[in-house]
């Protein structure tokens, strides 16, 4: 009975992570074109940042940052949103290299930004593993979008 239990627990969670994730990613897709949908998404993320500790969350809220940089018009301040997010970016890498999502939000990220900002030593590190490790995951949804993105 116990194990039933825990299992149902756990089934759950992955649902509700699921569809926790799906919220992300519609910020995502709103937040490039959106200052209020970016901040939002910084203000989610950096919240369950916090209270996780996962790195997943580091990297949206890495991708927030990006997209304040793209909305501000401040100079300074959107060298100070690139280097935030850049950092909080790494530091998501760093603590779960093998990542789907933050890996595929780091090639995007990489590839779309500008090359004088120097941030594009990962792009075919990025590539090479998404290519190769996509199909592992369980999660349709980004193994979708992996697949699409990488035109496979």
């Amino acid at each position: 009975m116990k194990k039933i239990s825990l299992l149902l627990v756990l089934f759950f969670m992955n649902v509700t992570n699921a569809q926790n994730l799906k919220d992300y990613r519609a910020l995502l897709q709103k937040g490039e074109n959106s200052e209020v949908a970016a901040k939002k998404l910084i203000e989610k993320s950096a919240s369950a940042f916090d209270e996780t500790k996962q790195p997943i969350y580091a990297g949206f809220l890495a991708v927030g940052k990006f997209f304040m940089a793209k909305h501000v018009f401040n100079p300074l301040k959107k060298m100070s949103y690139f280097n935030a997010g850049k950092n909080t970016m790494e530091a998501a890498v760093k603590s779960d290299p093998k990542n789907l999502e933050v890996r595929l939000m780091r090639l995007i990220t990489q590839e779309s930004v500008p090359k004088f900002l120097g941030y594009y030593q990962n792009i075919e590190e990025d590539r090479n593993f998404l290519t190769r490790d996509y199909k592992k995951t369980a999660d349709n949804d980004l193994k979708i979008y992996i697949k699409a993105y990488l035109k496979l």
